[in-house]
């Protein structure tokens, strides 16, 4: 989250240096305020946004001038925002540009600053809504030239991450079982939960760009759901595990081979998930003299586990 808040504040940071560069390089630009405001509201830590937000407050300048321009020849002062707005609110929703209706209405409260009509001619909203692009413009630029996104890349990495997690811990699980070293701890799921998050933040950002029919495509949707049910049950298996009383467990090869199961669903070689068998565990609760309701809880959550981290093999990530 620091290394996207750091990117994020390094391509804002650019795009208004480079906005007031351009203004002061050409003297054509007489209020630099207008051009780093589009930068400021077009600037989005999604790229696609990025194009969304330089299109409203295109439409919003050129909208908003032209409209405070006529009502400002009848009527002046806060009475000609005040119907600015009005007469500006439906007409934007009836064109269905609801997105250029902020920047509109701050342009209505911004040409309120110009004295008479006289000043707000047709040439004055040209080369504000001018300014406002040559901002667009840049802030476009930088966020597609210096910073791209790739959100697939990210989810592969997330992916990654959490794939790599679970294979340590099993490995963990598997090697206290066979005695070769002491019993882990239950992993902690604060990084599992943070690269879920991500993924799902990606997912949705993706979901409501332009490119939501490559995302359909590519299965990432059905992925998430199914790391979310994976990130669900294993935090109940392996807390399961930890309630189990270690100097009992540790000859019991039907957990053994439960975890060697689950070792092998998330490495690539997924076998079919195993039936409920409760005559087995009812042996092991004998044999170990151990309770055995937490012994059938344990196998269970481990069925649903077994079933996600197979799907996911199936559901490769494009």
């Amino acid at each position: 989250m620091q290394n996207q808040l750091l990117r994020n504040s390094l391509k804002l940071f650019v795009a208004a240096l480079l906005t007031a560069a351009i203004a002061a390089w050409t003297e054509r630009i007489q209020f630099v305020w207008y051009p780093l405001l589009a930068v400021v509201m077009v600037v989005d830590d999604n790229d696609d946004h990025t194009l969304q937000g330089a299109s409203g407050r295109i439409l919003g300048t050129v909208a908003g001038g032209l409209i405070t321009f006529l009502v400002h020849t009848i009527l002046g002062g806060w009475i000609g925002v005040l119907v600015s707005l009005l007469v500006m609110i439906p007409l934007l929703q009836l064109l269905g540009w609801q997105s250029a209706l902020s920047t509109a209405s701050l342009i209505a409260v911004m040409f309120l600053m110009i004295p008479n009509h006289a000043a707000l001619g047709w040439d004055y909203v040209f080369n504000r809504a001018l300014d406002s692009v040559m901002g667009c413009v840049v802030a476009i630029l930088v966020g597609l030239l210096f910073w791209p996104h790739n959100s697939i890349s990210e989810l592969n990495a997330a992916d990654g991450r959490l794939r790599r997690l679970l294979q340590t811990q099993l490995q963990a699980h598997s090697d206290w079982l066979a005695q070769r070293r002491s019993r882990p701890k239950p992993l902690d799921p604060a990084p599992l939960s943070n690269d879920l998050q991500r993924m799902e933040q990606l997912v949705a950002r993706e979901r409501s760009g332009p490119r939501h029919q490559a995302l359909k495509r590519s299965g990432w949707e059905q992925r998430l759901r199914l790391w979310q049910l994976a990130h669900f049950h294993w935090i109940a298996w392996e807390r399961l595990m930890a309630g189990l009383p270690e100097e009992k467990i540790l000859h019991a090869d039907l957990l053994r081979h439960a975890v060697g199961e689950l070792q092998r669903q998330l490495s690539g070689d997924p076998t079919p998930t195993p039936g409920r068998q409760p005559q087995l565990w009812q042996q092991l609760a004998q044999k170990l003299q151990s309770p055995l309701l937490p012994l059938l809880a344990l196998a269970e959550e481990g069925r649903p586990l077994h079933a996600c981290l197979g799907r996911l093999n199936r559901v490769a990530p494009p």
